[in-house]
């Protein structure tokens, strides 16, 4: 497979994952719970395709699946990563306003620029860097406007959704890295991050069905397959690429908020959302315009 056929996988599969994981949020508000018990049963629900997985491998081939991929220091590296922002991500988007989250959390691709700049000394463009500056004015703006005018308090879900961005960056330079499928890496992160919030908190065991079935559809289908397809095209694509479909989230999640719960963003977080978007917007086209560039000097 060439490296064309191979980018152009990497571009369907972030895709896919931007326009499934916007339904993230319509599914955690509906669920309702507190923060923390939706942190926790969020990631019981993403870890058990993992775990159906490794059952299913026993039962019919009666081996374990490989050492060397499951529990490889890149595979740890990245599930720690993915374990921390599915704790995080949830507790924004409860305490936040959902398009101030998604708003924010829309920079990880430009942090991950900045990561794998300084971790592994990939170059950085100057419009990357104009781009990352750009989405930090937004971001400001985001967390510290409201409609009455700026205030310089940083609510507790603007940090975590801040976090978030960070911890998911994290993860896409570990699987641009990676000479491995990270592909499962979200849900054995989850399972790192239940087992620390059942430790550390008071987790509510018994939940309503139709609370579990939400929390099922929401982790273990719409999160599974969103952040498994991001993870897998963050193999093919360099990171600051994924903004481009990140967009996809950011720009549908609060759509989605405004059909279901008439929950209108503040003129402030669409001016910040604004800015952030074009500087997204600008990296992701001369990211994909230098990539067809570098394609057609080597072609000739």
């Amino acid at each position: 497979m060439n490296l064309a056929s191979t980018t152009r996988r990497g571009y369907y599969f972030a895709a896919l994952g931007g326009v499934i994981l916007s339904f993230d949020t319509v599914l955690l508000r509906l669920i309702n719970l507190p923060p923390v018990q939706i942190a926790f049963w969020r990631s019981i629900a993403l870890a058990l395709p993992v775990i159906f997985f490794i059952i299913y491998r026993y039962l019919r081939y009666r081996t374990l699946p490989d050492k060397r991929s499951l529990f490889s220091r890149d595979m740890m590296l990245s599930a720690f990563f993915y374990g921390l922002s599915s704790i995080l991500f949830p507790v924004s988007a409860m305490l936040t306003p959902i398009a101030n989250m998604l708003f924010i959390i829309s920079t990880a691709p430009l942090w991950a620029g900045i990561f794998g700049w300084f971790f592994l000394r990939e170059s950085i463009s100057k419009v990357t860097c104009l781009s990352f500056l750009l989405a930090l004015v937004g971001v400001l703006t985001v967390i510290f406007g409201n409609n009455q005018g700026m205030s310089l308090t940083l609510s507790t879900g603007d940090l975590t959704s801040l976090m978030t961005a960070m911890s998911m960056a994290a993860a896409f330079v570990v699987g641009r890295s990676s000479q491995l499928d990270l592909s499962l890496s979200p849900s054995v992160g989850a399972i790192f991050s239940a087992v620390i919030l059942y430790i550390g908190f008071s987790i509510r065991i018994y939940l309503p069905e139709h609370t579990l079935l939400l929390i099922a559809l929401e982790g273990a289908v719409v999160v599974f397959l969103a952040l498994s397809l991001i993870a897998r095209a963050s193999r093919f694509i360099p990171s600051s690429h994924l903004g481009l479909f990140l967009l996809l989230e950011t720009i549908l999640g609060p759509l989605w908020i405004y059909f279901a719960f008439d929950e209108a963003p503040s003129t402030k977080a669409l001016i910040g959302g604004l800015v952030i978007l074009s500087a997204l917007f600008l990296n992701s086209w001369y990211s994909l315009w230098a990539l067809k560039n570098y394609t057609k000097v080597n072609v000739a």
